[in-house]
């Protein structure tokens, strides 16, 4: 499997969608908590959508109305019936990423994952190796919905520090927990 190059432009690039779908915004307004994964995208897409108009808008010679199309052209997402997220087959068995952004020569599969156990985060990095296969990367939202955050909280321990970092090296899968 060839990673696809990080140049200092896509570090930028996924940095750019890893602050679009953690904002203070996002997680201050909804109950998240208590919410669906489904309803977290629905409030998080729009979010995304913003961030990624803004980007073109500032980086490329286009209007806001222009961008803002071609964003929706470009990022699939399940929630949305005018688009399709195709399926990855591996291993005789389908998967599909809940979000797919094909932009900046890049192709990106976005997972969403809410929980409070380390089932659901396994789940979450699971399914990000297996879409690493077909992506160039992969943007990995883990949602701690615990109730004294322990899943966020250990994000910076030794150990998790470096999963975290190798994911990225080996994988190209950008793993965030909000």
């Amino acid at each position: 499997m060839r990673q696809k190059a990080k140049s200092q432009k896509r570090l930028d690039f996924m940095e750019l969608i890893s602050e679009a779908i953690t904002q203070d915004d996002i997680f201050n307004t909804i109950d998240y908590k208590n919410k669906t994964e489904d309803q977290i995208k629905q409030f998080v897409y729009p979010h995304l959508v913003q961030s990624l108009t803004q980007y073109l808008v500032e980086n490329t010679d286009t209007t806001a109305e222009k961008a803002k199309a071609k964003v929706k052209k470009n990022l699939k997402w399940e929630g949305d019936v005018n688009t399709t997220v195709h399926h990855t087959l591996f291993m005789g068995t389908l998967n599909r990423p809940d979000m797919v952004l094909e932009m900046n020569g890049m192709n990106i599969a976005i997972e969403f994952r809410r929980g409070e156990s380390g089932n659901s985060l396994r789940s979450g990095i699971g399914q990000s190796l297996v879409y690493s296969t077909n992506y160039d990367f992969v943007m990995y939202l883990f949602i701690d919905t615990s109730k004294d955050q322990r899943i966020k909280n250990a994000q910076t321990g030794t150990k998790e520090a470096q999963l975290m970092n190798d994911l990225w090296n080996r994988y190209n899968i950008k793993f965030t927990v909000a």
